[in-house]
């Protein structure tokens, strides 16, 4: 059995357990709000925001996992509480195995303004649906002896797995922004799939156990042009654990004919706690005008990399973030006649 074909040997058999299923992930996590923490919905110095991230890893082993989210959140001005409302798209595509996920959420986000720090709670509620397409998909009881190697037209002993699937799904989380003199630092945490979904094609009652996040950025100003922005998130679900840690350096710019106002660049190193790492992630991006765009490179140097020639992911982000009309509104008091 070629490498290939062991690698999607093994993702079936997560598929039909469920329960230890991947959720999908971003090196950049930072760049995609809504999906990083419900909490986030509505944290931003906008009226409205629009966030896309595209992540394509794999492509060296056979047809690469395409993921895409798309965000759209947005100030709610005319409810009480500082509550903001926002959507998350959520397309997953493992080609060579021909199975499709979409996820689409709806968020809420509540905040709470101090002197020194402003809290944000969030939910986020919305209906998922797998798609599993096996026409070119071999099982393991499909191999024939006679012939050395797998016959299609053998049973597949899967009489019992459904196609597709569609389910109900729950997170929450919360964030905590402090104010601090060299700039603001953000620590959140959320809960993914609080209602622990049956998301298995077999309906077994595999249950989608809860997905356990935390994270954390400073946005570090050393001098007036020049910063650094340190961040993390650190994953569990299970026995199963993912932290990314790493940090950028940058500069602040101004009065250039491409209305950039900053540029950065860091690395990011993926590991899993308490087993051999992943993956190093050099990562750039620049901010002008109300965008932030960024793209990275996941180099793969855990064993995998024999499969992958080293090469892990490439992934985009990109984020408008509109004016903010809050900002703008101040009141001239005056005299009575």
């Amino acid at each position: 059995m070629s490498i290939k074909n062991f690698i999607f040997t093994i993702l079936i058999a997560l598929i039909g357990g469920g329960a230890l299923a991947q959720d999908i992930h971003f090196t950049m996590f930072n760049l995609s709000p809504l999906s990083l923490n419900p909490a986030n919905t509505g944290l931003m110095n906008a009226d409205f925001r629009i966030a896309n991230s595209f992540r394509s890893q794999w492509r060296p082993i056979g047809d690469p996992v395409n993921t895409v989210a798309a965000s759209y959140d947005q100030q709610l001005y005319s409810l009480p509480n500082n509550m903001s409302g926002g959507l998350l798209f959520i397309n997953d595509q493992a080609g060579g195995i021909d199975l499709v996920e979409n996820k689409l959420m709806g968020s809420l986000g509540i905040k709470r303004f101090g002197r020194k720090a402003t809290l944000s709670g969030g939910i986020q509620v919305g209906v998922a649906s797998k798609v599993f397409r096996n026409e070119f998909v071999t099982y393991p009881q499909q191999y024939s002896r006679e012939l050395g190697t797998f016959d299609p037209d053998l049973p597949s002993g899967e009489e019992a797995m459904r196609l597709s699937t569609i389910y109900l799904d729950v997170n929450i989380g919360g964030v905590v922004q402090f104010k601090t003199r060299k700039g603001p630092l953000t620590l959140g945490g959320a809960i993914f799939h609080v209602n622990a979904p049956d998301e298995s094609f077999y309906k077994t009652g595999d249950r989608l156990l809860p997905r356990l996040v935390s994270h954390g950025e400073y946005d570090l100003s050393l001098t007036e042009k020049l910063f650094i922005r340190p961040c993390f998130i650190w994953m569990t679900l299970q026995k199963a654990q993912e932290l990314v840690v790493g940090s950028a350096v940058g500069i602040r710019t101004k009065g250039n004919s491409l209305n950039v106002t900053g540029l950065f660049a860091g690395v990011n190193v993926r590991t899993g706690v308490e087993r051999n790492g992943d993956a190093f992630a050099p990562y750039a991006g620049l901010d002008f005008k109300h965008f932030k765009v960024g793209v990275v490179y996941d180099i793969t140097y855990s064993d995998l990399q024999i499969a992958t020639d080293r090469r892990g992911a490439i992934e985009f982000a990109v984020i408008y973030t509109s004016p903010y009309s809050a900002a703008t509104k101040v009141t001239i008091p005056c005299e009575r006649y």
